[in-house]
């Protein structure tokens, strides 16, 4: 059962980070201030990351 919780909670989190880096992306595209899309962008990497590390982690539990 905690197994469970546990994968539900990732793939949860996965798919947010997941709209956060699209999203993230978006607004870097979209902003005409560099260097508000360039902190966009950086936002966008380290979301990719972290949805790199779930992803990792969701792995190893199947």
């Amino acid at each position: 059962m905690e197994t469970l919780d546990i994968k539900t909670a990732l793939r949860t989190t996965l798919t947010q980070k997941q709209e956060l880096v699209r999203d993230y992306q978006t607004y870097a595209e979209q902003i005409n201030n560099p260097e508000v899309s360039k902190m966009y962008r950086h936002f966008a990497e380290a979301e990719a990351l972290h949805a790199t590390q779930i992803q990792k982690a969701l792995d190893q539990l199947h």
